[in-house]
């Protein structure tokens, strides 16, 4: 692994990022590059600073979560590994967490150790899941009785179930834009690749079927 970790801390808390950075001063190979207060920030500094691991919360106030933010990061920092922290401790959580690109995740009440250890893990290039839930995401995969449209449904990353939804609703390409403060070109890349995924040729065919499955 390389001699210094870049961190850049995603989080819409102060106390915790504070608390966050101490703790990275306070470590060798570590460096905090920049923290961010809100997802469309963390974004912007990420495209900035390109640092090695991200750490990200999944609730960040208003605006963007941390999965929409999570895929953004990814297309402006491709190197990035990106480790979400969280106070929510619902498996279910993890699996929108793979689907959105995440590396790593842990939660808060994790001690510093397992935090520090899955920052190494996922900066060199690793994955890593919190400990104090991993029992509960091996049963949640283990029972796999999801029904179709709940199967099909975790087939989209976050931006693409959002998309799907609202276009189960009759919005155009340029009102979806709208609606998620994206252009409506990322929209038809996103629509595309809903198509692909569900092997839908047009549009109003990829809707009959997402309607078929109670997206709407």
């Amino acid at each position: 692994m390389q001699e210094q970790i870049d961190v850049l801390l995603v989080d819409d808390h102060l106390l915790v990022r504070y608390g966050l950075k101490s703790m990275l001063e306070r470590l060798d190979g570590f460096s905090c590059v920049a923290e961010a207060e809100s997802g469309r920030q963390g974004i912007c500094l990420a495209r900035d600073h390109q640092p090695d691991v991200v750490v990200l919360d999944i609730d960040l106030g208003k605006g963007m979560n941390g999965f929409d933010v999570a895929e953004e990061i990814r297309d402006v920092s491709p190197h990035s590994k990106i480790l979400m922290l969280t106070g929510n401790p619902k498996p279910q959580l993890f699996q929108t967490a793979i689907q959105a690109g995440c590396d790593g995740y842990v939660l808060k009440v994790d001690s510093d150790q397992e935090f520090i250890l899955a920052l190494e893990t996922v900066a060199g290039g690793g994955k890593y899941l919190s400990k104090s839930f991993t029992a509960d995401v091996f049963s949640l995969l283990q029972q796999g009785g999801d029904s179709e449209g709940q199967a099909a449904e975790h087939l989209l990353t976050p931006r693409e179930n959002s998309i799907a939804h609202l276009l189960c609703k009759g919005l155009t390409d340029e009102d979806i834009g709208r609606e998620l403060c994206i252009s409506p070109k990322t929209v038809r890349v996103h629509k595309s690749n809903i198509k692909r995924k569900f092997h839908c040729r047009t549009t109003n065919e990829l809707i009959l079927k997402l309607t078929g499955l109670d997206f709407g």
